[in-house]
């Protein structure tokens, strides 16, 4: 398993929170799909600012959107700026 699913804390998606019945929906408060890891990365709209700044770098190099591999390789100094940037309470 690629470390980029371990950059975003489990604990922190709803998918997770709702398998162990702390929440009662795996929806993203964005309400676009359910809270898992590759919806933060690619697709939640709540981080979008975030995101264009993972965006920009892997654009150096890459096109988007990259693999988990690239992810957490290539640019994992900014997967690791763009998690660390994350406020989770929104989400």
């Amino acid at each position: 398993m690629s470390e980029c699913i371990h950059s975003i804390p489990q604990s922190s998606c709803v998918t997770y929170l709702f398998k162990y019945k702390i929440k009662d929906s795996p929806t993203c408060s964005c309400k676009r799909g359910e809270q898992t890891t590759d919806h933060i990365i690619f697709d939640c709209e709540l981080v979008e600012k975030e995101r264009d700044r993972l965006k920009a770098a892997a654009l150096r190099s890459e096109n988007w959107p990259v693999s988990k591999h690239t992810l957490s390789t290539n640019i994992a100094k900014n997967l690791k700026k763009f998690t660390d940037s994350l406020s989770f309470d929104k989400l």
